[in-house]
């Protein structure tokens, strides 16, 4: 009798075995991955961080900018609407000329803006070989600039008497002369006191007293720009030896 033999299927598992210093290796490896993950983390949070920091550095800052960028335009607008009011307080002057109107609006210049003015008007017919026109470029590019000063009708009245007795009897200087033909004496009332004479532009009296040319107080420099006047009275009449004569009588709110 023959016999069968049946042999089942035979697995074998082959299994990879590694020492204890590969092991250590494989752990140490291993904890190194495990380290750089935590920088790299680490190292990705901060760089967020910064990020963040930058974004809400420009965001500030464009904020910031847009705020100046509109409250320098509203300045500028305010500004424009101060210089109009202020215009129109002097031309709406009804007791004055044309050449006074413009008088009043370049001495506020001078006050408002010297270093404007002074570029504009004094630099480019500086005489660098005088001294009084010298020190006028000095003060007018480092001063602060002080508050306009606008038409009051009595200050009017005591430049315009001044200036016509002035011309009529030739009189050079401050005192108060008698009218050659009514006899009558001029009353004076301001703080501070300029006389110009030999010009009926506004402009050039106003450039002839900051120059102030052969004074050295420089008296009539320092009453156009000093600090505190609030009203003037300007006066240009005829003048029997210089042809032209104008007062500026200045004085401060509460003058009496």
């Amino acid at each position: 009798m023959n016999k069968i033999i049946f042999l089942g299927p035979i697995i074998i598992s082959l299994t990879a075995c590694v020492s204890r210093v590969e092991l250590a290796a494989i752990e140490k490896e291993y904890k190194e991955i495990r380290s750089s993950n935590k920088e790299i983390k680490l190292e990705t949070r901060l760089y967020q961080d910064s990020q963040k920091q930058l974004n809400d550095t420009f965001n500030f800052l464009k904020n910031a900018y847009f705020k100046k960028v509109e409250k320098n335009k509203l300045e500028a607008n305010q500004k424009i609407a101060d210089k109009q009011r202020d215009s129109l307080r002097i031309e709406s002057c009804t007791f004055a000329t044309r050449e006074e109107k413009n008088a009043y609006h370049y001495l506020n210049y001078a006050r408002t803006k010297p270093f404007e003015f002074c570029e504009k008007f004094i630099v480019p017919h500086w005489n660098k070989t005088n001294s009084y026109e010298n020190s006028l470029v000095k003060t007018m590019r480092t001063m602060v600039p002080v508050e306009p000063i606008f038409p009051e009708f009595r200050l009017f009245q005591s430049a315009l008497c001044h200036a016509r007795t002035s011309g009529k009897t030739g009189y050079v200087g401050h005192d108060r002369q008698k009218d050659p033909k009514t006899g009558s004496k001029c009353n004076s009332y301001f703080m501070g006191e300029c006389c110009s004479y030999g010009n009926s532009d506004g402009l050039r009296v106003i450039i002839r007293l900051l120059i102030d040319n052969g004074v050295p107080s420089l008296g009539h420099r320092e009453i156009c720009l000093m600090k505190g006047y609030t009203n003037v009275g300007i006066s240009i009449q005829p003048h029997k030896h210089y042809e032209f004569n104008c007062v500026l009588d200045f004085a401060a709110i509460g003058y009496d």
